[in-house]
Parts: structure tokens; C-alpha cells; sequence
């Protein structure tokens, strides 16, 4: 697997080089062809610009050897994390390229023009090479997929449910799914082979309510057909892209390892996983995790655990602590965890709330204030109308009195919630779950301004922004009388400790 992956930055390289020398051939032609008449100097420095030119690939591939352990590789990117990619190392090559020219007295040699169109041109030439070849790959690993029929076995009343999350969020993988829907009046009928299977048939998935309706005998009459049955979210079905009706496809790696992996970021232990293995991980396992909580750190929570013991311990205590933000991610990706992917709570939330419902799964809602929480309820009921409410509530701006935490406590339990979203900001969310393990009976999560972000009282940044690892600027333009002090601060922290002091 190394090898290949070797092979693959080789190639990369390479195809990158010829890019490059693409641009600096235009530079040239530019400068001395199309431009040379409104220049007074026409004199052309050949020999200086051979000299450039080797020095100029040489830079070139000291600066991808130097940033691919720190980035995905292209092919796991999307196109905005390419931009912003290429857009850094262009930057790096053009300041390291005239510090070297002006370093060794050549500044009078160099046209200004070269300089300008090799760097101005190499940006749009650099991205369309790693696009198209991250294509390439793709394509090639693609070879052979065919369209794969599923069969669908559902209750009639679990239909409309199903269709709409079809309908809404279909598949964005490249072997798409056709299904067959049909509804099972009984076990009898088809335990007499009246249910007709198409013979073409891949996968037959069966919903949970499906399932139990057909019976054991059932189940086992289908299973004589030799075609793979799915019985909805199973750990015995972990290779799946992410749940089968909203799951985000094929295009990624797929990593298979369990949410088992864990790296340390100045001490706060992480759990590495994909979005969507950690989201279908948490629902097959939810009785398991039932009592404990889940918490999404950043910058800001990952520098206040490195300079508070106590909260550190909270955060390392929880059932996985995963990494919600860029630059975090990436101090992990370049730990040599190749899995490791920011995991931004809203993001999560959006996860979760999809998946769950197919299955029927309980949430419950506690915390922000009574405005976002009454938003909250109604664009829930809006984008995903067939989501099991359990429970919301608001609680006060200040500490609770034991008789009024414990009314909570049972007010949440008595809902009968699978999985509770606490949003209380940090450090106080992440507190409070540890105060309460145990006593609440569902899984608990701690998502912060999630709340906001889905009840639109606050907007969140585009696609774009959060690809490229700007989200929090983002944020900070929105309120910066809050905000500006803790970034400034906390993100100047974090540099000095994982750049300078080099701590982990």
C-alpha cells in the first residue's frame, strides 16, 4: 500500500513539474514574444533563465515533498481544498523564488513579467493538473462498476418515509442504486414464495420494521436466492458507504478501523475516523454507548485542555473525542493517521439526523436559548419531517439547583431519547456531560453552536470557506467583540505549541 501511494505522489510530481514548466514557458513567451515591444531592454538572458528554470523544479519538489504529509492527497480532496492547496504552494515557490534571485544578486536579470505570469499562470494550470488527475484515478479504480439493483422489503407505512429520503438525498456515488419497493402485507405470503424477487437483484435490503415482519422463515426463503441481504444499520454491515438510503458514496477511501484509532493533540486523546464511519458506528452501537457522550473539540477547546489538567481529563474521558476543526485534523493527518478528518458538530448533527430517520431513533434537544430552540424545532420539522422529537428544552442562565437538575434528568430519560444534543458552548457542555454520565440514559453530544447553525439564527460559512479551513474567520467577522480576543489568543497558542514547542 505504500508503494502505491508512493507511486501515485511520483506520478503526481511529475505530472505537477511539467505543469510548472508549461507556465514558465509562457512566462517567456509572454515577456520576450508578445510583450518584447514595449520593453527597452532586449537583451535575453538564456543562460540565467536555464539556471531559473532548474532551480525553479528543484524548489518546486522541495515544497510537495514538504506539504504532502500535512494534506489529504488530491484525489480525497474536493476541488475547494485543492484550491486553497495550490494556492499555498504557489505562494511559498514565489516568495522562495525571489528571495533566491535577489539572494544571489540577480534581481537586474529577472524580467518582473516572468515572474508575475510564471506564478499568476501556475495557479489555474497546477489545479487543473491534480483535478484531472485525481479523475484519472478515480476512473481507473472505478473500472468494472456496474449499476447494482437493491431490492427494497418494507411495511407500507414505512414507504413514504423511505421515498422521501430517496427523493431528498438519493446517491452521489458513481454506482447508483436503482430499488425495487414493495411492502409485505405478512410472513405467510412470503413464506409460500409469493413475494417475487427480481432475478437481477444485488442486495436485498430489509428495514427494521421489514424485517420483523417477514419472520425468521422468511428471511431464510430469501436468503436461497444466494443474494446479500442488508437488515438495516447492522454492525455486520460496516463496509457500507455510510447508511443505504442517504450514505455519501463511493467516491472517498474507505477506513475501516472502527473509531479504534486514536492520536494525541497536546494531550487531548482524538479518535481519527471518517464522518460517515463514526456517524453509522455511533448508531450500531448506540445501547453500548448508552450513558456516555461524545464531544467535537477545536483550537480554542484543544489549547484550553492543554492549560487546564481538569478539563483536559473530561474531554479523555468521553466515549471519543473528535477533532472539529482544520488545523487540528491536520496535526493529526500529519501524525500519519491518513483517516483523520475534521468532524464539525453541525456537520454531525445533519449526519445523524438523515440517518436516523429510517430508524426511528429518539432525540433529544437541551440547551441555547428558548428563541433558537423554538427555530430549532421548526426547521427540524421542515428538512426532516420524519424525525422522532423527543424532547426540547431550554435551560436557565445560571446553575442549576440539585432539584431542579435532577427534574431534568428525568425529564430527558422519561422522553425515552436515544441520543441527546447538548448545547451549552464550551467548556460547559463538555462538564456537564461528564457530571451527568451515567444518569442521562442516551448517548450524549456536544455540539456547541450546532443548535444556531440548524435553526438558522446563526448563518454558517460556506462549503467553500470550511473546505479551505477558514470557517473560523468566517465566525469571527460575524461577532468579533466576542470572538476576535479568543482566536487571536487560543489560535497564537496553538501555533507556538505544536510549531514551536513541538508538543503533542
Amino acid at each position: 500500500m505504500k508503494d502505491s501511494k508512493r507511486s501515485y505522489d511520483l506520478f503526481l510530481l511529475i505530472n505537477c513539474l511539467v505543469t510548472e514548466s508549461v507556465a514558465f514557458v509562457l512566462a517567456l513567451l509572454v515577456r520576450y514574444v508578445f510583450l518584447e515591444r514595449f520593453y527597452s531592454n532586449k537583451v535575453r538572458e538564456y543562460d540565467f533563465y536555464r539556471m531559473f528554470y532548474v532551480v525553479l523544479l528543484l524548489m518546486y519538489s522541495m515544497i510537495f515533498f514538504m506539504r504532502k504529509r500535512k494534506t489529504k492527497r488530491p484525489w480525497e480532496q474536493n476541488i475547494w481544498e485543492k484550491l486553497a492547496e495550490v494556492l499555498r504552494g504557489q505562494f511559498v515557490l514565489a516568495l522562495g523564488m525571489t528571495a533566491f534571485v535577489f539572494f544571489i544578486h540577480w534581481g537586474d536579470r529577472v524580467s518582473r513579467t516572468v515572474l508575475l505570469v510564471l506564478f499568476v499562470s501556475g495557479i489555474p494550470l497546477d489545479l487543473f493538473t491534480r483535478r484531472q488527475y485525481s479523475r484519472h484515478l478515480l476512473k481507473k479504480h472505478r473500472i468494472g462498476i456496474r449499476e447494482r439493483r437493491v431490492f427494497l422489503l418494507a411495511e407500507a407505512e414505512e414507504l413514504p418515509r423511505l421515498k422521501w429520503c430517496i427523493e431528498r438525498y438519493g446517491y452521489r456515488n458513481d454506482a447508483r442504486e436503482i430499488w425495487e419497493i414493495c411492502h409485505v402485507n405478512g410472513s405467510a405470503e412470503a413464506g409460500k414464495g409469493r413475494l417475487k424477487i427480481p432475478a437481477d437483484s444485488d442486495m436485498i435490503y430489509l428495514s427494521d420494521h421489514g424485517a420483523g415482519k417477514l419472520g425468521e422463515e422468511g428471511v431464510k426463503k430469501l436468503e436461497e436466492h444466494g443474494i446479500p441481504i442488508c437488515r438495516g444499520l447492522s454492525s455486520d454491515n460496516m463496509e457500507l458507504p455510510g447508511v443505504m438510503l442517504v450514505g455519501e458514496g463511493g467516491s472517498a477511501a474507505v477506513y475501516r478501523s472502527l473509531l479504534r484509532n486514536k492520536c494525541s493533540v497536546l494531550g487531548v486523546n482524538y479518535t481519527t475516523a471518517r464522518r460517515t464511519e463514526a456517524a453509522q458506528y455511533v448508531l450500531t452501537h448506540l445501547k453500548e454507548l448508552g450513558g456516555k457522550y461524545i464531544c467535537f473539540s477545536n483550537v480554542h477547546t484543544t489549547v484550553m485542555a492543554h492549560d487546564d489538567p481538569a478539563y483536559r481529563e473530561v474531554l479523555n474521558a468521553s466515549a471519543f473525542t473528535f477533532p472539529d476543526g482544520a488545523p487540528v485534523a491536520g496535526q493529526i493527518y500529519a501524525g500519519g493517521f491518513p483517516e483523520a478528518e475534521r468532524m464539525a458538530g453541525p456537520d454531525f448533527m445533519e449526519d445523524l439526523f438523515r440517518m436516523t430517520m429510517e430508524t426511528g431513533t429518539k432525540h433529544f434537544f437541551y440547551g441555547s436559548t428558548e428563541k433558537t430552540i423554538s427555530e430549532l424545532e421548526k426547521k427540524l420539522k421542515e428538512n426532516y419531517p420524519f424525525l422522532q422529537i423527543a424532547g426540547m428544552y431550554s435551560p436557565p442562565f445560571r446553575e442549576l439547583t440539585p432539584e431542579e437538575d435532577e427534574e431534568a434528568v428525568r425529564m430527558i430519560n422519561e422522553s425515552g431519547a436515544d441520543l441527546v444534543w447538548i448545547g451549552l458552548g464550551a467548556p460547559k457542555q463538555e462538564r456537564w456531560m461528564k457530571a451527568h454520565e451515567g444518569r442521562i440514559k442516551g448517548l450524549m453530544l456536544g455540539v456547541g453552536a450546532g443548535f444556531d447553525f440548524h435553526a438558522g439564527t446563526i448563518d454558517r460559512a460556506p462549503r467553500f470557506i470550511q473546505s479551505i479551513g477558514l470557517e473560523w474567520l468566517y465566525r469571527m467577522f460575524q461577532d468579533p467583540g466576542r470572538l476576535v480576543k479568543r482566536y487571536l489568543i487560543t489560535n497564537t497558542k496553538f501555533i507556538w505549541y505544536t510549531k514551536v514547542k513541538r508538543g503533542k
